[in-house]
């Protein structure tokens, strides 16, 4: 087996276990995103959220790059 071909199977699988992996990543992120706004009214995530402001900014941010990266894999498969 050449380089070439080596390489071609790891980039093959690397992105079947990302376009696995991503919708998950984005679904547990939601969900903690809504906790993260709903739950605010508890008085430890209220306390939590206090200490990090920019929590929901840095969740948000992390799933645009989710949704991103898992468009441009299924892009790639397509082409």
């Amino acid at each position: 087996m050449s380089l070439s071909q080596t390489l071609q199977a790891w980039f093959a699988e690397a992105q079947s276990v990302a376009q696995i992996v991503a919708p998950m990543a984005a679904f547990l992120g939601f969900v903690g995103l809504g906790i993260m706004y709903l739950g605010s009214s508890w008085p430890i995530l209220g306390a939590w959220k206090q200490d990090n402001p920019r929590a929901a900014n840095q969740v948000v941010m992390g799933l645009l790059f989710i949704i991103a990266a898992s468009t441009v894999a299924s892009l790639i498969s397509f082409s």
